[in-house]
């Protein structure tokens, strides 16, 4: 992808975004294109070459022993948690984190084995779970003693075996202590995965790496597969003009059903991840306004349980489930006031602006600013209207 900058004030601005977003590695060249010996003046041409970090999100890696040692300890199969200017890691079996430099992502460029693409993700259903308390680490410096006890060993089933066969699944995961008996989560099944790096496929076809590998737990419709009549928020959007001349109908539906498909998975990601949503407005969807009470006295029982310590077996403490204080009430924007508002004289209801309830009723009426320039007079004279004629 080209990107070109008339101003090269711009150009430096926007590479200086990068950096602070994502690893990226620059190359700058400086080319002559005239120049002026009586006024001393040269016109240069610069060109950047940037290549971006190619991971993502969700990505699973298999380190090199080095880096894996360099950074902790950390086992060699991560998972991608975030990206920013640094790359954050995470060991989906034990919990540990970690932070990989862009100096030392560039020194040996990773490739992911399996990357977070929606084809590669298999649902699960998650059969039991057991907790699991990690007494030691081996780094004892990456993993907090509140994500050590958060760890279980779940038990799981494909989805699409229920009823079919048996074959079943028991592996740690960092995200157990939201798993209960009944959820959907999705995750990589590596037993049916072939590894693009061959120590990597030794290792998986020796059996000592696990055979699933856990993502995010699916909430509401996502789970059921109705998300959209069944999620209880929404995010506004804006007003968009397609620009695509499409040959055939045909190419425009299947394009408009990748696009509903990829808007899908950013809205899991969304309500799977507390951390992603920090900077996002979320909003109430018509199924919290139709059912604000019962909503609302949910979320308080809940929010009674985790103020007095009360554990519940069946209801887990999720700190990464939308809530409902998170949600705001969308903004309305009327063309015209109420008139319920307008007859028992709230304003600020109904919309009006100082002085519009004056101007409907006939009532001559001077503005803040334009009454400073009123000359003072003895006493206020009294003005009556008759339709658009005023007489004293």
């Amino acid at each position: 992808m080209d990107f070109y900058f008339p101003d090269r004030g711009k150009a430096a601005r926007f590479i200086s975004f990068l950096e602070n977003s994502v690893p990226t590695k620059m190359k700058t060249s400086k080319k002559l294109i005239g120049t002026d010996d009586k006024s001393n003046v040269s016109n240069y041409k610069y060109t950047s070459y940037v290549e971006i970090c190619p991971l993502c999100k969700d990505d699973l890696l298999y380190l090199p022993a080095r880096t894996a040692r360099d950074h902790g300890n950390i086992s060699r199969l991560v998972m991608v948690k975030a990206i920013s200017n640094v790359i954050h890691l995470i060991d989906p079996l034990s919990g540990q984190i970690a932070q990989l430099s862009p100096e030392s992502y560039w020194r040996k460029p990773l490739r992911p084995v399996i990357t977070a693409a929606r084809s590669r993700m298999t649902r699960f259903v998650v059969l039991g779970k057991e907790p699991v308390v990690l007494r030691r680490n081996v780094s004892k410096r990456s993993t907090s003693r509140k994500q050590r006890s958060r760890l279980a060993r779940v038990t799981l089933a494909r989805e699409n075996d229920l009823g079919i066969n048996d074959q079943q699944f028991e592996e740690l995961s960092h995200a157990g202590y939201l798993l209960k008996a009944g959820d959907v989560c999705v995750g990589f099944d590596l037993t049916e995965t072939q590894f693009v790096e061959d120590e990597a496929e030794n290792m998986r076809t020796s059996g000592k790496l696990p055979g699933v590998v856990v993502i995010r737990k699916l909430y509401g419709g996502a789970a059921k597969g109705d998300a959209s009549k069944k999620r209880r928020w929404k995010l506004q959007r804006l007003d968009t003009t397609a620009t695509e001349s499409w040959k055939s109908s045909r190419a425009e539906k299947k394009y408009a059903e990748v696009d509903d498909l990829d808007e899908e998975d950013f809205m899991r990601e969304v309500e799977a991840d507390r951390d992603m949503r920090d900077q996002i407005n979320l909003y109430k969807s018509k199924l919290v306004k139709r059912n604000v009470k019962v909503i609302e006295s949910s979320e308080s029982l809940k929010n009674k349980y985790r103020k007095n310590n009360i554990s519940d077996d069946n209801d887990d403490d999720d700190d990464q489930e939308i809530r409902l204080e998170e949600l705001l009430d969308g903004l309305a924007m009327n063309d015209s006031p109420d008139v319920e508002d307008i007859l028992t004289g709230d304003l600020n209801k109904a919309g009006l602006e100082e002085g519009e309830k004056a101007a409907m009723d006939g009532i001559h009426y001077v503005g803040r600013e334009k009454s400073r320039f009123v000359k003072a007079k003895e006493g206020a004279i009294p003005q009556v209207s008759f339709g658009k004629e005023f007489r004293s």
